[in-house]
């Protein structure tokens, strides 16, 4: 026979709210924001003027992608590692060729197994964090339709260095671990 369920309070309802994906994003938005901001020292100065700057603009964009990878690591325990890289990275570019500063996310997720439920996540995300960055006072952000631009990578992908799994072993543009799941001893 099993045991009736006790109602919860009105506080433990409240504890179980669903948060919407738009809430999450401007969630890291902030997030990202203030962690900019507290590791360039930059209490005082307006957002128009900070984005005009390209070391406050990269330095906001990897905080948003931490964020990002940590969300998801989060969402999905499939995901066992978060890396990110530069698609523009030309180690043979002549120096003081800048290309301007581009605001997408890339990001190779380890999983142990691809699900249509994490890229279903991944999509609705993106359009909310896109929508999220508009509101900011950067040119960069505003005729955005895609602000993340993620990949799945297996165990297999790794081993047989199947498309962006190249960049993990790659010497001249390598890929930067943002995050790693702890492995989990058995009690």
């Amino acid at each position: 026979m099993r045991k009736p369920i006790d109602t919860l309070s009105r506080q433990e309802e409240l504890a179980f709210q669903v948060t919407s994906v738009d809430e999450v994003a401007e969630t890291l938005r902030d997030d990202a924001l203030a962690r900019t901001k507290e590791k360039l020292n930059e209490h005082d100065g307006s957002l128009i003027s900070l984005f005009t700057r390209r070391d406050f603009f990269e330095s906001f964009k990897y905080e948003l992608t931490v964020q990002v990878a940590e969300l998801l690591a989060a969402s999905d325990r499939n995901v066992q590692a978060v890396y990110t890289f530069d698609a523009d990275a030309n180690p043979d570019a002549e120096a003081g060729e800048e290309l301007p500063p581009d605001p997408t996310l890339r990001l190779m997720l380890v999983v142990s197994t691809p699900s249509a439920a994490l890229q279903a996540y991944v999509d609705s995300l993106d359009r909310a964090l896109v929508s999220s960055l508009k509101t900011l006072p950067s040119p960069l952000f505003k005729q955005r339709e895609l602000i993340l631009d993620v990949s799945l990578l297996t165990g297999q992908d790794i081993e047989q260095r199947r498309g962006y799994a190249k960049l993990l072993t790659s010497i001249f543009a390598p890929a930067l671990k943002v995050w790693e799941r702890e492995e989990e001893w058995p009690d």
